[in-house]
This record gives structure tokens, C-alpha cells and sequence, in this order.
């Protein structure tokens, strides 16, 4: 019995063995057979990766061709981490000591624990190798080559070059490296027809930044055959062809913004030289800008700021740490101020007041005022009543003056009781009779310019006070009072203030500033994208008042005029040139020397602005500097060529000016005092 249910035991056994190896039968069969294909396909696309590879990028040129932004071929060190995933940390550090030392010895500084850094960096957001080193000698690439370290190749890239080093930097702008994959995606989502990977290349700022659609290739995208080791044995499929970025022509002359740019950066240096009036405080002069615009057509002549940077800093990347030492200069070169420095106007903003005072009737350009140096609002109870008295720079006293007189020794107190006169008699001026007419002339709107970021300033109204501070903080007479001479909240940017004068020489005719040309075919120069000239407003001023204003205007660089020790020898007969010095203040900083104008008056082509910061009265520093520029474009003084980096550079030609010793300027955004006085000497 026993034996029997032994027996049927070991049957039992037997028929859950031959169960389980039929069903690893069945099991092997169904794996081999019918998912063989399936398999297959895993197994090959284990073998193959997807590769994309960045287009060259588009070239940017200057309006006679010459090449802005270009491109060449670098031998490049790259590090591809997964090359090195599965070493561990010791085996890792020594192959990075061995690279730092060859690296070191050819001249490129590279500490161990940069390239860990680089690795990290790498492996937390990229699937594309990052580069290390750039324009390697022969020699390198030949130890590379001949040691080959794992993780570290030498690769050929298209990368940017600069071949004008920092002149027009802030309009060309610069590139940056995608950072991860993260911003990678993020920057497809947004438009995936030429598709980003981590380390592909971004235009940061400028005509790099605002046309990085046009100036980015189409990639190309290849699926490749890959052994063991990551390294790549052979191309299986082109799956996408790479095509070159356009290219894009600007509308500026490349030798026109050098000069722009070397006539600010003297003009601040000998205001740094010059000593400070009595009682003022030292002129710093370490940032400032010059902007020129043809008011036939609102075509951009230059747009200089000083300091600047240089855009090749940025081509390989740059450490956060070095990016950090930019932003934290007290100086900012980061900042383009000739549309994103904002400053109080001062007396330029005095066609406005001007205008809005013939338009609505409030004095007509020979209606006479006592200027008795001081100005004394009537609803003071007292004339020692905080903010109840305005003065003349140095309470100068001009005696009768009409608009005119009032243009061209600058008489603050004309136009102070002309601020008073509009907001005591609200009910037949309105509230913001000075505001609506800087609307016209285009403040508080950007200019549109073809560049990211521009500012659009800012004019004060009771209803903007109100919704910034609240009821606590009213409107007053004494802030139409400082609006009437460009103080107070009022803040523009260089562009702003260059174009408010192409549009009192138009006589209202407002064109948005063009900076670039066009955009074309890379292979056959076809355009693409055409910027032809684009009216913004078309909205005539009254002849009358704009030949009034004028009237007094051409006197302001003749004798008697604030500007007239800046233009003295300036062939004014032959060329005629309208314009008003203005000295703004800013709080806890010295005076802010600019000037503003056009020319020729009997056929306006220019207008020219200046903003010199903390560099004295607007005749000492900005008029010298647009009077020189007025040389050039009338074509008193040879044009100097703008020397390519690297070059020697080329000494710009000076007229004699002024007999002082040659003229530097923080975006000036410090804000104005509200109660500040006019000083314009």
C-alpha cells in the first residue's frame, strides 16, 4: 500500500514536471517566435541613437555688408558623460587629473574639480557633449587623439565670432549655451520646427536675442549605429537635412556707431577732467549714451552706450560666477541705455511745455515774462513755505524774455509759471495738458525699436500717482511745476528724446526706429523679411508753433545760447542746428549733462541726443559731444573706420572745440528730486 501511494506520489510529481516544462516550452516558443520581431527591434535601436546637430547660425552684417556676427570652425574639447557613467568616483578623478594636465600644458587652465563640475553639470541635464575647450593647438588635439581618455573628444563646431569686438555690442547682442533639457523642452513647446537640445546655442540679447527664429538652422537630425563604448560606428538614416540660419542686414553703419561710441567715451573723460562748479559735487562721468536718428525716416545712425561689454566673452559659456562679477559692477555694462536707461529730461523737455503753451492758448510766443531768477507759486501762504519757491540755475536773472529768450538762455521760471498757470486753470487747460503733449512727441510709449527689452519710460499724471501711492500722496502745483522743465517723475530714455526731436523737425511725423534692414536667403541673398520705414503717428503739429519753438532753438548754439561755448567754430550758416542743452538732477548723484536737436534746420536730416551721466551742465559734457557727431554727419570731419578686434585702434579725429581738457557716465534711474531745481548753464 505503501508502495502504491508512493507510486501515485511520484505520478503526481511527474505530471507537475512534464506541466512546467511544457509551459517554459510554450513560454521560450512565444518569446523566440512570435515576439522575435518585437525583440529585434529593441535590440536594434539598442545599437542606434538619434543625433542632432546644430545648423550654422545665420551672419549678422552692417548696412554696407560687413560682417557683425559671423561663424567658423573651432576644434573643440568635449566631455560626454555618458562615456564615463560607469567608472567610479576614484577611477573618474584620475582621468580628469590626466585630462587638467594636458590641458594645463597646452594653455588651457583647467582645474580637476572644473571638469567634475562640467560632468555634473552634464550629466543632471544634457545628452549632448559639453564642451571644455575651444581653438585647441595642434599639439592638444594630437595628445587627445593619441590618448584618447574616455569622455573626452575633439570635436569641429560652427561658433560665434565678433569680429568688431564690443563696438555695438548692445545692439548686436550675444549667445549663450541652452542650459538643460529642461529649458530645451521649454523652448520647443514654443516651437518645435527647429528643434533645441541641451548646449545648443540661444541668442541672449540684442539682434541675437530678438531674431534667434531667423538666425538658428534648421539641425540636422541622423540616426547613427553606435558599439558598446557610446562611440559612434556609422550614420544609419539622415532623418532631417541641416540648413544654414538667415542672415540679417542692419540699417546701421558699423563705422558710424564707433565713432558714435568713441565721441561718448571722450566726451566722459574730459568731463571727469573738468572740475566741478562751485559747491557741485565731483563729476563721476562713468556711463551715459548717444543716440542718432534720421528723421526723414526714423532709420537708426547710431546707439552708443557706455560702458559696453564684449559679446566673444559669451561664446563658450560663461561661469556664473563671471556673470555675476558683470551684473554687480557698479557701472552695469550690461545695460543698454540707449533704450533702457532711464533720466529725467531736464530743460530738453522744454519744446513740450513750449508746445502745449501755444496750442491751448496758455501764451503765445511773444508774450513777455519778468524772469526775476525766483519763482514763487501764488497759493504760498509764505515765500519761505517748503516748495513754494523755484529758482534759475544760480537764481540768474534774465529780466523780459519771451518763448524764444526763454529757449535760449533756458529760463527755468518762463516755464515754471507755465506749469502753474495749466493746473490752476484745470478747467480751461485740463488736468494734463503737458502730459498729452509729451504723448505726441512719443514719451511714455516705447519707440518700437528692433531690439528685446526697451523701456518706455515714464510721465507722471495725478491719475498715476494716485494708483502707484494712493490717496496720501496727491498731485500738486509744484509737480506740474517740475514737469514743465523735465523733472519730478518724469523719466526717458536717450531714444526717446532723440526721437521727440526727429518729430518736432518733421513736424509730426513719427516713424518707428529702424535698425534692420532686412533678412535673407543665406545661399542666394534673397530677402526673406523686408523693414522697409514705418510710420507710428501721422498726427501734424501747428506750423506756427513748431517754427516758434524753432525760433528759439537755432539761438541756443549761437551767442548768447547755453550751447553757444560747445559749437563755438561750428559752420552753424551752413549747417543750421536746433536744439537745448538740459542739466537734470538726481538724487544723491551730481548733475546730468545732456543735450538734444536737429539739423539742418532748413532741411532737417538728424536728430542727435545725449545723456552724460553725473558729468555737469548739459553745455559742458552731452552738447560737445552731439556737436561732434553733427561734424560727421554733415561731413565736416572724416569719418574714422571702426578698427576690427584685435587691430590697433585708430585715433578718432578731433576738431578744436572748447579749450578744456577733453570729456565719462550708473543707468542713470536714480529717481529725480521732486522739488529739485533746474541748473542749465
Amino acid at each position: 500500500m505503501n508502495e502504491n501511494l508512493l507510486g501515485r506520489r511520484l505520478g503526481l510529481l511527474g505530471l507537475v514536471g512534464f506541466a512546467l516544462l511544457g509551459a517554459l516550452v510554450a513560454r521560450l516558443w512565444f518569446l523566440q517566435v512570435m515576439q522575435a520581431p518585437q525583440f529585434e527591434q529593441v535590440a536594434t535601436q539598442n545599437r542606434t541613437r538619434e543625433i542632432v546637430t546644430e545648423a550654422p547660425r545665420g551672419i549678422i552684417y552692417d548696412v554696407n555688408g560687413r560682417v557683425l556676427a559671423g561663424r567658423r570652425e573651432s576644434r573643440v574639447v568635449t566631455l560626454d558623460w555618458t562615456e564615463l557613467r560607469d567608472f567610479d568616483e576614484s577611477e573618474r578623478s584620475r582621468i580628469f587629473a590626466a585630462v587638467a594636465e594636458e590641458l594645463n600644458s597646452a594653455g588651457e587652465k583647467f582645474k580637476v574639480d572644473e571638469l567634475e563640475r562640467r560632468f555634473e553639470r552634464a550629466r543632471n541635464g544634457s545628452l549632448k557633449p559639453e564642451p571644455i575647450a575651444e581653438d585647441i593647438s595642434n599639439e592638444l588635439w594630437v595628445t587627445l587623439q593619441e590618448r584618447r581618455f574616455p569622455g573626452f573628444n575633439v570635436e569641429r563646431r560652427w561658433v560665434r565670432t565678433y569680429p568688431y569686438g564690443d563696438i555695438g555690442a548692445n545692439i548686436i547682442g550675444y549667445t549663450g549655451n541652452v542650459a538643460d533639457s529642461l529649458t530645451a523642452d521649454a523652448l520647443n513647446a514654443k516651437d518645435d520646427s527647429k528643434i533645441y537640445t541641451a548646449g545648443d546655442e540661444l541668442g541672449r540679447a540684442g539682434i541675437e536675442s530678438l531674431f534667434e527664429n531667423e538666425l538658428r538652422g534648421v539641425p540636422e537630425i541622423r540616426t547613427v549605429e553606435i558599439d558598446a563604448q557610446n562611440r559612434v560606428i556609422d550614420t544609419v538614416e539622415i532623418v532631417q537635412e541641416g540648413v544654414p540660419g538667415s542672415d540679417v542686414y542692419l540699417a546701421i553703419d558699423i563705422d558710424m556707431q564707433y565713432a558714435a561710441e568713441q565721441i561718448l567715451a571722450d566726451e566722459l573723460e574730459r568731463a571727469r577732467r573738468r572740475d566741478a562748479c562751485r559747491g557741485c559735487d565731483p563729476h563721476v562721468a562713468d556711463a551715459g549714451s548717444l543716440v542718432a536718428v534720421d528723421v526723414r525716416d526714423g532709420t537708426v545712425m547710431a546707439l552708443a552706450t557706455f560702458p559696453n561689454y564684449d559679446p566673444s566673452d559669451f561664446i563658450f559659456g560663461m561661469s556664473s560666477e563671471q556673470y555675476q562679477s558683470l551684473l554687480d559692477r557698479p557701472d552695469t555694462p550690461l545695460l543698454d541705455r540707449s533704450i533702457k536707461g532711464l533720466y529725467p529730461a531736464g530743460s530738453t523737455f522744454k519744446h513740450i511745455t513750449a508746445y502745449a503753451a501755444i496750442v491751448s492758448g496758455a501764451r503765445a510766443p511773444g508774450d513777455v515774462w519778468d524772469d526775476e531768477g525766483v519763482f514763487t507759486i501764488e497759493a504760498c501762504t509764505s515765500e519761505e513755505a517748503t516748495g513754494c519757491r523755484f529758482r534759475n540755475a544760480g537764481e540768474a536773472v534774465f529780466g523780459f524774455v519771451d518763448l524764444r529768450e526763454a529757449l535760449q538762455v533756458s529760463s527755468d521760471t518762463y516755464f515754471y509759471s507755465l506749469g502753474e498757470t495749466f493746473w490752476v486753470n484745470q478747467d480751461t487747460y485740463g488736468r494734463t495738458v503737458i502730459q498729452d503733449t509729451a504723448a505726441l512727441f512719443g514719451f511714455g510709449t516705447a519707440t518700437g525699436i528692433q531690439l528685446p527689452e526697451e523701456r518706455s519710460g515714464r510721465v507722471p499724471t495725478p491719475e498715476n500717482r494716485k494708483e502707484e501711492f494712493g490717496d496720501e500722496f496727491g498731485w500738486f502745483t509744484g509737480d506740474n511745476i517740475n514737469l514743465s522743465i523735465g523733472q519730478g517723475d518724469l523719466l526717458v530714455t536717450p531714444l526717446q528724446l532723440a526721437d521727440s526731436y526727429a518729430v518736432l523737425a518733421s513736424g509730426g511725423i513719427r516713424y518707428q526706429p529702424r535698425l534692420v534692414d532686412r533678412v535673407a536667403d543665406p545661399d542666394t541673398g534673397d530677402t526673406i523679411l523686408d523693414y522697409a520705414p514705418r510710420v507710428v503717428s501721422d498726427q501734424l503739429l501747428d506750423p506756427s508753433a513748431v517754427d516758434a519753438i524753432e525760433a528759439g532753438l537755432v539761438w541756443v548754439p549761437r551767442e548768447g545760447g547755453t550751447g553757444e561755448k560747445a559749437f563755438r567754430g561750428f559752420p552753424l550758416d551752413q549747417y543750421p542746428i536746433a536744439g537745448k542743452t538740459g542739466t537734470a538732477q538726481v538724487n544723491r548723484k551730481a548733475d546730468f549733462s545732456l543735450f538734444a536737436g536737429y539739423g539742418p534746420v532748413n532741411s532737417p536730416q538728424y536728430a542727435v541726443a545725449a545723456v552724460l551721466e553725473q558729468a555737469g551742465f548739459g553745455g559742458d559734457a552731452a552738447a560737445p559731444a552731439v556737436r561732434r557727431f553733427f561734424e560727421l554727419l554733415g561731413g565736416f570731419t572724416p569719418l574714422p573706420a571702426a578698427p576690427l578686434a584685435g587691430e590697433p585702434d585708430i585715433v578718432f579725429p578731433r576738431s578744436e572745440l572748447i579749450g578744456d581738457e577733453p570729456s565719462l557716465a550708473d543707468s542713470a534711474v536714480g529717481s529725480a528730486d521732486p522739488a529739485g531745481d533746474e541748473a542749465d548753464q
